[in-house]
């Protein structure tokens, strides 16, 4: 009776979105594939949607470090009741570190994405001498820079410097690494606030860190930092919602996410636009309070660097001008390229929705009893805030080259937190789905810039 229970439940997951999704990527990515075959261009990669990927090199620790992280996820989350919160955080760093170990060595998942090629941070953080004269004529010097570098902050640039003026590369990988992981005890506190009961918080967290975009990210890239950066904003959202109102620590949370984030990346455009719906959301409801708490954040931004600019030198408003032109030097795209534009715009969002899993996909499009995913107000306004502004920006033509589950790694905490009521079996077979399917693409490739 137990095998038929089970096997029942397996049968009511939503199979059929499931392989209409895999369907679709496939159709989609074989005409693409045909297109530019033709000599046709479509500004997107032969492999639609992924943006940049490298062969794996298929080494045997490679492959004993990618049994090893599906072994660890497969019994966490059989024996999460188990764990301790301290012992949760552990395993989902363990998962991270084991499914970026599939890549082979330490070399390979640590260091190589910070010094391969030469087209990094790194490369201009090791030439740097004099980091106040070096931040003074960024904006100025712009154009000498690697692309990463000159198409954000000079901050992240400098951290890098920062970090190796007192130690070495290794050093660096393991700071960038340690702040990524931040995310976690950050994310479940955010889901402690907004009301997830005791095992959903665990199953979450660690779907959290067994998601393909997170689990490939969050190493060494960036965006785990901007993933951290963005949670402590959020973090100030869900204190409000749990409390009722807004205090000091609410307010300063939301202050300290916005600003870190926007001295790292220029993607934090994207928090003063969920600034913008969320305020406009609750407006329209005649309730002014959220209105004055982005204003504050605004004119305390701005503020912010004013004092960046008197004491260093540094322009941010000019920067962020000459990266912007310099990714789209011929102006808007929808006027001089439409077909590309919207190509784009396609694979941007095909991207985010590929490394979220297929598993997620299914629940999230299904409308089968047990996926419903829209049943909570306050994790509705915070979602469909954050899309809201997500789609502004790429409207506006941002992440023109693609990489954007890596790029909007931020936007992933929002797409779980949906997760609060569905169904437990259905929330099972979309972890170990997501698990598989990160297993595989780890296995598969390289997905480092």
């Amino acid at each position: 009776m137990e095998e038929k229970l089970q096997w029942a439940t397996l049968k009511n997951f939503p199979w059929m979105v499931f392989f209409v999704a895999i369907f679709i990527w496939i159709a989609i990515a074989g005409v693409n594939y045909y297109y530019q075959l033709q000599g046709g261009f479509t500004g997107t990669g032969l492999l639609f949607p992924i943006s940049v990927i490298y062969p794996n090199q298929f080494l045997w620790s490679g492959f004993v470090f990618a049994f090893l992280f599906l072994l660890t996820g497969i019994f966490a989350f059989r024996y999460s009741e188990k764990l301790n919160v301290y012992l949760l955080f552990l395993v989902a760093i363990i998962l991270v570190l084991f499914g970026n170990l599939s890549q082979g060595n330490f070399d390979i998942a640590f260091l190589q994405p910070f010094y391969l090629k030469g087209r990094q941070y790194y490369t201009d953080a090791i030439n740097i001498t004099n980091g106040t004269i070096w931040l003074r004529d960024f904006t100025k010097n712009l154009d000498d820079f690697q692309l990463h570098t000159r198409t954000h902050p000079p901050f992240v640039t400098l951290l890098h410097h920062w970090i190796l003026k007192i130690s070495n590369i290794e050093t660096l990988a393991i700071s960038f690494f340690a702040i990524g992981c931040l995310s976690f005890p950050i994310f479940y506190k955010i889901l402690s606030y907004l009301g997830f009961e005791e095992l959903r918080k665990k199953w979450t967290l660690l779907l959290f860190a067994v998601i393909p975009s997170v689990n490939i990210y969050l190493l060494v890239s960036i965006d785990s930092l901007v993933l951290t950066s963005t949670l402590i904003f959020l973090l100030g959202f869900a204190r409000i919602f749990n409390q009722n109102k807004i205090d000091v620590w609410s307010f300063l949370f939301i202050f300290s996410g916005l600003l870190l984030t926007n001295l790292i990346t220029f993607s934090g455009l994207f928090l003063f636009a969920f600034l913008g719906c969320f305020s406009f959301y609750f407006l329209l409801k005649g309730k002014w309070n959220f209105v004055w708490l982005s204003v504050m954040n605004t004119v305390l931004f701005v503020l912010s660097f004013l004092l960046i600019y008197a004491t260093t030198g540094y322009n941010h408003l000019e920067t962020f001008l000459q990266a912007s032109h310099s990714e789209n030097p011929d102006g808007f795209r929808l006027f001089h390229q439409p077909f590309i534009y919207f190509v784009t715009r396609l694979e941007d969002i095909a991207e985010i929705f590929l490394f979220l899993s297929f598993g997620f996909l299914a629940v999230f499009f299904s409308k089968k009893s047990g996926t419903e995913v829209f049943e909570n107000s306050k994790i509705n306004i915070l979602f469909f805030s954050a899309i809201s502004a997500l789609s502004a920006m790429l409207l506006t033509g941002a992440y023109g080259t693609g990489e954007t589950a890596r790029a909007c790694l931020f936007l992933v905490p929002y797409f779980l937190i949906l997760l609060k009521d569905i169904n437990s079996d259905q929330f099972k077979i979309l972890f170990y789905l997501c698990l598989f399917q990160t297993f595989g693409m780890q296995m598969i490739g390289n997905f480092y810039w």
